[in-house]
């Protein structure tokens, strides 16, 4: 990667919030919803927990205009175990509860 390149992602990157606030619940379907606290307007759904996540960042990606080619350099955000553990359980149809995501990395490329 030319170096005007790595500037960019590591530019990209810093747009990221440490830390983004969802709110999460179940429809009576059992669809997971998420409505991220930290950027108005944001909302997304998946079918599983997982597919939940994957659509967040996917979200967070697209809010951020992230160029195509510069996807994969992206921080992704993960919720701990104990707590994805807990959601595949919770919340129940109607329930909702706030949750915290960290990003997985905050590293920039390196030069």
């Amino acid at each position: 990667m030319a170096p005007q390149e790595i500037k960019e992602v590591n530019k990209l990157r810093g747009l990221f919030p440490r830390e983004i606030n969802v709110n999460v619940s179940r429809s009576e379907e059992g669809v997971f919803l998420a409505r991220v606290n930290t950027l108005k307007g944001m909302f997304t759904e998946g079918k599983t927990f997982l597919e939940l996540m994957e659509m967040i960042n996917d979200a967070m990606r697209t809010y951020f205009e992230i160029p195509e080619k510069y996807l994969s350099y992206m921080p992704s955000y993960i919720p701990s175990m104990e707590l994805a553990h807990f959601l595949e359980e919770f919340p129940a149809t109607g329930k909702k509860e706030d949750v915290t995501l960290p990003l997985s990395s905050r590293e920039a490329i390196p030069c």
